[in-house]
């Protein structure tokens, strides 16, 4: 149980590091760096524990496991691995406490579906939940710990040794048949890491013992996957133009002289009055929208001018009271994470607008990280916005 914890908690941990780097991801680098990904190689690693069915108890047979895997994605969905785990499996009885260990090796064909860009219909998503599903040939081998406990023990419960019935050989080569889940978060590019849960179909002499069933086993694994070899994306040729043929040039036509006409007297018009100043209404109300980068808080060079318009507006209407509220857009970060950033950038612009000259007590501050979502495009709720009227 201590050995299960200690893998979920890791693997929690290594989540949420990869949430710094999704958040600095913008829309650039996810069409050039990241979306190219959908084609591309990957070395992977694992380690972990696994667990065998049978009328044992499961956190009884708890050993440990290790993989190591090479495959390709042919696109941002499909993709396929070779997959070799091995280590040390146990097995038990019923009648007595005694549980004995032997190896295996176990090799896999598997196809891997991105649900993720699947589900989504994005060519990248910083976490992805990618379904396995395989088969492959299962080799068991050293199993002197369950003989033992046959000849020595002689547990109540009917066991022969499935792997010879008898004879003495000591390995058994099996099916596999398995399905399960990679849950994977991109650190960067080329690396990224995950935990697999596997549950693995195998024949029912697998545990040395024959239960008129196939046996079962489950295998949880943490991972860290180095991806190689991506798909460029291909630029568009430029056009070519074709040569411009320039027509020959005409002769040009001989002037034709005609005699100047007797200048006729110029008649001073009137001069028009000057026309008066038109002096437009101030208006009543006023409105600023700010916005930002992702994962920025400080206000862009383009919105400085409507800041401080804003600020001369206010400060010519003392009386008026401005809430001012901050954003954050849903589709990335987290509840926390973006609840704070909103609040910096509301306190961005409300310390313009202090600098400018406008009383705070005007200021009703406000930040709602990602609470609400007052624009139905994502990118346009990186913003602040404010409202005053007379």
């Amino acid at each position: 149980m201590n050995i299960l914890k200690s893998l979920s908690a890791l693997a929690i941990a290594m989540m949420i590091s990869a949430g710094s780097w999704a958040q600095n991801c913008n829309k650039e680098h996810c069409d050039g760096a990241c979306a190219s990904s959908q084609g591309h190689w990957f070395v992977q690693l694992q380690g972990g524990v696994n667990t065998t069915f049978t009328n044992v108890g499961v956190t009884d047979l708890i050993n440990p496991t290790a993989s190591v895997g090479v495959g390709y994605f042919a696109n941002h969905v499909l993709g396929g691995r070779l997959h070799i785990n091995a280590w040390e499996a146990k097995g038990g009885f019923k009648s007595i406490p005694d549980t004995y260990k032997y190896n295996y090796v176990n090799t896999n064909a598997d196809l891997l579906v991105n649900l993720s860009n699947l589900i989504s219909g994005k060519k990248y998503n910083a976490f992805n939940v990618i379904f396995v599903a395989g088969a492959g040939l299962n080799y068991a081998y050293g199993n002197d710990e369950f003989i033992d406990i046959v000849n020595t023990k002689k547990p109540a419960e009917a066991t022969s040794n499935a792997w010879g019935e008898g004879r003495t050989r000591e390995n058994l080569y099996s099916h596999n048949i398995r399905a399960g889940l990679l849950l994977d978060a991109n650190l960067s590019k080329n690396w990224s890491v995950g935990f697999e849960v596997d549950a693995n179909n195998l024949s029912d002499a697998f545990n040395s013992k024959y239960s008129d069933r196939n046996d079962w086993m489950l295998t949880g694994q943490l991972s860290l996957t180095y991806k190689f070899g991506h798909k460029k994306v291909k630029k568009a040729p430029a056009p070519v133009q074709e040569p411009v043929v320039e027509p020959e040039p005409k002769p040009e036509p001989k002037p034709v002289v005609e005699p100047k006409p007797e200048p006729k007297p110029v008649v001073k018009p009137e001069p028009k009055p000057e026309p008066k100043p038109v002096v437009k209404p101030e208006p009543s109300k006023m409105e600023l929208e700010v916005f930002f980068n992702l994962n920025k808080y400080n206000v862009k060079s383009e919105n400085v001018e409507r800041v401080k318009a804003y600020a001369e507006w206010l400060k010519a209407h003392p009386q008026v009271k401005a809430k001012i509220i901050g954003y954050a857009d849903k589709n990335t970060g987290n509840p926390k994470y973006n609840m704070n950033i909103s609040k910096k950038r509301v306190n961005e612009v409300v310390n313009m607008l202090v600098g400018y000259g406008v009383d705070k007590k005007q200021l009703i501050i406000e930040y709602k990280g990602d609470t609400v979502q007052p624009y139905e495009v994502n990118d346009n709720n990186r913003v602040v916005v404010s409202s005053a009227s007379e």
